[in-house]
């Protein structure tokens, strides 16, 4: 203990065991600064638990723009209390898409379906859902499965139209009350049959979908009365279409009800994992449909362009089937018809009004994009950013229909990017009912200029624009609306 005294009262050896001891501690130091700094740049913000929230919610595209300039193409944020990564580079998102086993979608859906939908854990999680039901789903919503449904929506929407455009003729109306209940019910009778309750569930289902973004991002219930009744006022309404009689629904829907009762669930449960997929069926492409009149008559020549082109493609059906009525054959035309303004048009409204996010659970410590992630941190592939990348796309902020005209091979940084349009997100969890979705605003769109014309009425001044805090739910709902006045075509 002596001797210890004496070293230590030795100058000498005093300043070499601080210099000893500052090395140790720098590099200890040195080495936790550096893990850190492996971490994706967080997202500076004031107040605590809401993050990034308010910010966001004003101007979520700038707000990207601003945040991959100051920290690159991966950073964190905290929103809600929730801290999350977002990806903006469409090379690294379709890393992602590509490595399923690392960036894990199951176990988002399975949470999203529990907490957002109220359907049961006890089917979430069992092997009924992700062996049977899931690929039941897949194969019922294939390019080739989905035809039965796809021809009984084209006979519905065609009726509709007709029902609907009567009623409306030559009056100023507002869009949103024109295409939306059109488009839900079409869509709802293809897939639940004549018996669905479109009526009653029309607005409870856009209460609940109102907020929809809301809960999305963690915002509590408590909060989100009118979420909540909505979902209450749907389970209520499906509960009761599953124990009445309901044979013309699709057979999608019947076998997977089948599955589902052989296996003890009952109505309630069933109209729970149906609502999700009502959410799924509504909330996008009725939306879409109404911004591909938008922004078409907000352009000079208005929708005459895709007028056009519907005309030549009905003359030439009718030069090749002299002895048939259209009217008959209305799938048939609709889905071989051969439309490329239209398919442009369908694909731009797309990318200009869709904000998709893809989320993924890390399920393994990895690094990813130069930086540390941990098992069960959250990712989530931002594709609205490749969507307004102005080195991807050209004039990306513009509304262009003729963008798709002509095949495309943007680059960025030098490098072709082949995943410059992510509409349909992509991975695993790309968009089941894009087959149907794309169809459907196909038919919509034949079938409503086949037999109207539609102008801005020209008393109201009133023109929509993005909801744009509704991002990552799909495609944006319209703030405001537009009035239009609807004549049916000689």
């Amino acid at each position: 203990m002596i001797q210890l005294e004496a070293l230590w009262s030795n100058p000498k050896f005093l300043a070499a065991g601080l210099v000893l001891l500052a090395t140790v501690a720098q590099t200890l130091y040195g080495k936790r600064k550096r893990a850190a700094e492996r971490r994706a740049p967080m997202v500076s913000h004031l107040i605590p638990w809401v993050g990034s929230a308010l910010e966001i919610g004003g101007d979520p595209d700038a707000f990207f723009v601003r945040a991959q300039r100051k920290y690159g193409d991966v950073f964190a944020m905290k929103a809600f209390g929730r801290v999350v990564t977002y990806v903006v580079s469409p090379s690294l998102i379709s890393e992602i898409y590509r490595n399923a086993q690392k960036y894990d979608f199951d176990h988002i859906r399975i949470v999203m379906s529990i907490d957002c939908f109220d359907i049961p854990a006890s089917l979430m999680k069992s092997d009924i859902t992700s062996k049977i039901l899931y690929p039941s789903q897949h194969k019922y919503l294939s390019s080739t499965g989905v035809v039965p449904i796809v021809e009984a929506y084209t006979t519905a929407v065609w009726e509709l139209l007709e029902t609907e455009g009567s009623r409306l003729e030559g009056a100023s109306t507002t869009l949103l009350d024109f295409v939306l209940p059109v488009l839900y019910q079409a869509s709802a009778y293809a897939f639940f049959g004549r018996s669905c309750p479109v009526a009653e569930s029309y607005k409870p289902f856009h209460d609940f979908d109102s907020t929809f973004h809301l809960l999305l991002a963690g915002v509590p219930r408590v909060l989100l009365r009118k979420n909540v009744h909505g979902l209450a006022t749907l389970h209520r309404l499906f509960g009761k279409y599953f124990d009445g009689p309901h044979e013309d629904a699709s057979e999608f829907v019947l076998e997977a009800e089948r599955v589902m009762r052989s296996h003890g669930y009952g109505s309630e449960t069933i109209g729970a994992y149906f609502i999700s997929m009502l959410f799924a069926l509504m909330a996008n492409a009725p939306n879409a449909g109404y911004w591909l009149i938008v922004l078409n008559l907000q352009r000079e020549g208005g929708l005459q362009p895709l007028t056009e082109e519907i005309d030549q493609a009905v003359a030439s059906w009718k030069q090749q089937n002299t002895r048939q009525k259209i009217e008959d054959h209305l799938h048939e035309f609709a889905s071989t018809a051969v439309l490329p303004l239209l398919t442009s048009t369908i694909q731009e409204t797309l990318r200009y009004a869709a904000s998709v996010m893809s989320i993924r659970r890390v399920t393994e410590p990895v690094e990813f994009g130069g930086y540390r992630f941990d098992t069960d941190d959250e990712i989530v592939c931002m594709t609205r950013s490749v969507h307004l990348d102005e080195e991807i796309h050209e004039n990306a902020s513009e509304y262009d229909p003729r963008r798709y005209l002509t095949e495309r091979k943007p680059t960025k940084n030098g490098k072709i990017v082949t995943n410059h349009s992510m509409v349909w997100g992509g991975g695993v969890s790309m968009c089941e009912g894009r087959h149907f979705a794309t169809r459907e605003l196909k038919a919509f769109m034949i079938f409503l200029l086949m037999r109207y014309t539609l102008e801005i009425d020209p008393k109201s001044a009133e023109r929509p624009t993005f909801m744009s805090e509704r991002m990552g739910a799909g495609v944006m709902h319209p703030r405001g609306d537009l009035r239009v006045i609807l004549h049916a075509r000689k």
